[in-house]
């Protein structure tokens, strides 16, 4: 494992955005982390000095107001898919792509706002925030702005919140992967509602994106770019059905 100078744990977020900030040091932030430790461990990320903790800072609420719910970015998958309207949320569809994340011990550990920051690409959490017309609020050490998810680039300063509007939509995931405890190989979430149809896709592109958006997909050991690119349309048709 990468040795590491320092472990920081701020309590507010100016602070840990002054950490972040510094120049003497190279600090990452560290919220469940179910990737980062992987990174250090193998040394596939080099020269970080020291993390930033980010569990005291009161980021792992969820909020709801009747209209929309307010994710703490430090709430654990867990705590989201066991929250009974984050969990009943268009026909229990993003309780259900967090169970596609990993298995429990994981699902205990990862954070929803370090799912985002990660946007891995098989995410189909990521692709049901999508499809839910999910937006992101983040802090710069200045002040907060919020940003649709499906606008967001890149993850500039540190996410502080998820949000995910709450109406009346029926929602569907449908995928394919090589067993089903596996991480898909290519995944369609669906929404549907009045006036409203929002389809994301996962596995076709270096994130997940929402469908009309240029593929790109990988052609590696799991699928081929082909064959990605053909179960792109069998997916969406079986995640809208649903």
């Amino acid at each position: 494992m990468a040795i590491l100078q320092a472990i920081y744990r701020p309590q507010t977020v100016a602070e840990a955005m002054q950490l972040l900030a510094r120049t003497d040091q190279r600090l990452v932030p560290l919220a469940g982390g179910t990737r980062l430790i992987g990174q250090l461990e193998t040394r596939a990320l080099t020269g970080v000095d020291g993390v930033v903790d980010l569990r005291l800072l009161g980021l792992g609420n969820i909020a709801f107001d009747g209209a929309q719910l307010s994710i703490g970015a430090m709430t654990t998958l867990t705590e989201l898919l066991e929250h009974p309207v984050a969990g009943a949320l268009a026909s229990g569809v993003l309780r259900t792509a967090a169970q596609g994340e990993g298995p429990v011990n994981l699902r205990n550990a990862a954070t929803v706002g370090g799912v985002v920051a990660s946007a891995e690409p098989d995410s189909e959490f990521y692709a049901a925030l999508l499809a839910l017309g999910a937006t992101v609020t983040l802090h710069d050490g200045k002040g907060s702005s919020t940003v649709a998810l499906a606008d967001l680039a890149a993850v500039v300063g540190l996410i502080t919140a998820v949000q995910v509007p709450v109406t009346d939509l029926r929602g569907g995931l449908a995928r394919v992967a090589r067993t089903p405890s596996d991480r898909p190989i290519v995944a369609a979430v669906a929404v549907r509602g009045a006036g409203v149809e929002r389809v994301a896709l996962c596995g076709v592109a270096a994130k997940p994106v929402l469908r009309g958006a240029e593929l790109d997909p990988p052609d590696d050991y799991r699928g081929s770019a082909e064959y990605r690119r053909a179960m792109v349309e069998v997916l969406v048709a079986r995640a809208l059905a649903i």
